[in-house]
């Protein structure tokens, strides 16, 4: 048994074991692949995978990857009800320690809402968890981009991703603990590159982009970033998004661009007539996080670009993320490590 499963454990078997409630009985199993079977008196029986998470907004409910085959089924100390809107219309059953429920099968469904998260102290998941808070995910995110960086110094992984050595020498001891990074004698390798890509869009979503909002605009001209016009190096900008998934693939038709920035580019935004516009942006401008390398290219590195499609908690966004992981090269790769 894992790190991961030590500390979740608890939390699995009580949610679980609440299901007894409804008339469904369940049992599972944990470990690399953790599964649950649910079943019911006249209903028959039904298997998922099954994922443990801490804590479950609607950009990780959004950011979940689902089994190519089957159900799966989220377990969580609570679910909101935002969350749970996402889960459910993404076809992803989920219980919480609160009793929040939704399971679906054909002659089948309980869907339980509403109710407050329960007062009972939470396990913390061990499992490589300071890789995921907010500065390890800019360790997690400069490996995922730039796979030469593994083969560099500890000093230079910290100084693309803006954090100290110390920190960068504990997400990579983490890492490796956790079974995400090889390490033969001084040579570094990624393992399970697809799994540490999607848990760290969920945590990338969860930790960091609430620090990184530098405000939403909408443009007099849609699309102006295609343009001659556009300005985005003068700017120091990057495209990022549905925009930079349409440059990336030219099917997917984009109406809408996320920008990283070291500084909101006041200039950019008046030459645009762009004003600041909640509800209907079109633009949204994010403080870059990460050490630009001088061949930096227009667009953000790819895994940046997947994260905010399946973060965004809009299911078009979420397929064109999906459609991009297959077959960008670096994402690709990153599934086949």
């Amino acid at each position: 048994m894992d790190k991961d499963a030590d500390a979740s454990l608890l939390t699995i078997d009580t949610a679980l074991r609440g299901l007894a409630g409804y008339g469904i009985g369940a049992t599972f199993t944990v470990g690399p692949d953790r599964t649950a079977r649910l079943e019911t008196e006249g209903h028959g029986h039904h298997s998922y995978a099954m994922t443990f998470r801490e804590r479950v907004t609607p950009a990780v409910a959004s950011a979940l990857d689902t089994p190519g085959t089957g159900r799966l089924l989220v377990v969580a100390p609570h679910v909101s009800e935002a969350a749970a809107d996402t889960l459910r219309g993404r076809g992803i059953d989920y219980v919480d320690l609160a009793g929040n429920t939704h399971v679906a099968w054909p002659g089948l469904l309980v869907d339980v809402r509403g109710r407050r998260r329960p007062p009972v102290p939470r396990p913390r998941s061990t499992a490589a968890s300071r890789a995921f808070t907010r500065s390890g995910v800019r360790v997690v995110f400069v490996l995922l981009s730039w796979p030469t960086l593994l083969r560099r110094p500890l000093r230079e992984i910290a100084r693309a991703s803006g954090v100290s050595l110390g920190t960068a020498q504990v997400v990579v001891e983490d890492l490796t603990d956790a079974g995400y990074l090889r390490r033969s004698g001084r040579v570094r390798s990624l393992a399970r590159g697809g799994e540490l890509l999607s848990r760290w869009a969920e945590a990338y979503a969860t930790w960091l982009v609430p620090s990184l909002d530098l405000g939403a605009y909408a443009a007099d001209v849609p699309g102006w970033w295609l343009g001659a016009d556009a300005d985005l190096d003068d700017a120091g900008a990057q495209l990022a998004g549905d925009a930079a998934a349409a440059v990336l693939d030219p099917s997917l038709h984009a109406t809408t661009a996320v920008l990283y920035v070291d500084t909101l580019p006041t200039e950019l935004v008046a030459r645009h007539g762009m004003r600041p516009d909640a509800e209907r942006a079109d633009v949204r401008f994010r403080r870059r996080f990460w050490d630009v390398p001088q061949d930096a290219s227009a667009l953000v590195p790819a895994p940046l670009v997947y994260a905010d499609l399946v973060t965004s908690g809009s299911p078009e966004l979420r397929a064109h993320g999906d459609a991009l992981r297959r077959a960008h090269d670096r994402l690709a790769r990153l599934d086949r490590t």
